[in-house]
């Protein structure tokens, strides 16, 4: 392992290591929930992901492997917003989320897994010939579909309970 590998580990470590520490901080806090502005975040990352799979599409059966993805990375998203508790403030009437100890230990499952999968691939890729950027590809479409479900979920639930209110 060079140095250069060490100091990228090491950056990876530490963002890994600050979001974790602001997960932690927000857990069991509630927040206020806007349903309005929940399409931002999955409307920017699904630019960016077309942008990419634009600029360097993936060839014949690539396109089902970043389709499985993103419907992992959906599947993924809902369970992950299904574990998000979402009420209606008696004070104020505004809608709130709070996020659970599971979605935290939830989301630490997610990262391990993401590390599991970009080993395995890279020991199967002689075999499969995936190739370095349609493993980058099938990991933003599942990075989309865990977003965009993820959001989805929220905005379902949350418009349930303020027409039920």
């Amino acid at each position: 392992m060079t140095q250069d590998d060490l100091l990228h580990y090491g950056l990876i470590g530490a963002a890994f290591a600050l979001a974790l520490f602001i997960r932690i901080r927000r857990i069991g806090r509630t927040q206020r929930l806007r349903i309005g502005t929940l399409w931002i975040i999955p409307a920017l990352f699904l630019v960016l992901g077309a942008a990419i799979l634009w600029q360097f599409p993936p060839e014949g059966w690539g396109w089902l492997w970043i389709a499985l993805g993103f419907l992992a990375g959906g599947a993924v998203g809902w369970q992950r917003g299904r574990l998000v508790e979402i009420a209606i403030d008696p004070a104020s009437g505004r809608l709130t989320q709070r996020s659970s100890p599971g979605a935290l230990i939830f989301l630490l499952l997610l990262f391990g897994l993401r590390w599991l999968l970009h080993w395995l691939v890279e020991l199967s890729d002689a075999r499969w010939h995936l190739g370095a950027m349609l493993v980058g590809n099938i990991f933003i479409a599942f990075a989309v579909g865990v977003l965009s479900f993820y959001r989805i979920e929220l905005w379902l639930r949350a418009r349930a309970i303020s027409k039920g209110a």
